[in-house]
């Protein structure tokens, strides 16, 4: 599946409400990562935002701050950047079997209430980049050969061979909630549920 099918596809099971996109100066922000994003994660970030599906996968947006500035004084913790470098140590220090690369290939899309991280192998062309995803409780590292919407997809309908999340609300939850950062702000300062 192409990254524009496996986009309308995600699209098509989880409908983005209008006005919750962002909008990124995806120019500036590749500039500072010195690398292009793949096409399908900007059309997330622009239909959904920094989304967090089913209350446990929060799609990272990302910013000019990057792995290698985010311990400049006055970088902000957390994000996209930070996380990245958080990513790229844990690669170094758990020796992942199974998928060769160097840890500064990985670029962190997305992280889970489980300490999961959700990576793109950062190699070639950005809509062929494979998803990385490091299993926190067994400390292992598993390659997917398909890009991040149709990884979601994958996860969503349940199918096989992504059973790495199994054990999570999404698998299988093809009418996952969603919500993005500015709905949970929302919801937290009037009470409201960010879903509606």
């Amino acid at each position: 599946m192409s990254t524009s099918h496996s986009a309308a596809a995600l699209t098509a099971m989880l409908p983005p409400r209008p006005g919750r996109g962002m909008r990124m100066d995806w120019a500036a922000v590749e500039e500072a990562w010195g690398l292009e994003f793949p096409s399908d994660y900007k059309q997330v970030i622009a239909h959904y935002g920094d989304v967090l599906f089913g209350d446990y996968l929060q799609v990272l947006a990302p910013s000019t701050v990057t792995p290698d500035t985010c311990d400049e004084p006055g970088a902000p913790r957390g994000g996209m950047g930070f996380i990245t470098a958080d990513a790229r140590d844990t690669w170094m220090v758990t020796a992942p079997t199974g998928v060769e690369t160097e840890a500064q290939d990985l670029v962190v899309w997305g992280a889970a209430s489980s300490a999961d991280l959700f990576c793109w192998l950062a190699r070639g062309e950005p809509d062929e980049w494979p998803v990385v995803v490091f299993s926190h409780g067994e400390d292992t590292w598993t390659r997917y050969d398909v890009g991040m919407t149709e990884f979601l997809v994958r996860v969503l309908r349940g199918q096989p061979g992504f059973e790495v999340m199994i054990d999570t609300p999404l698998w299988g939850d093809r009418h996952a909630s969603y919500a993005n950062s500015a709905e949970r702000r929302r919801a937290r300062e009037g009470g409201a549920d960010p879903k509606e």
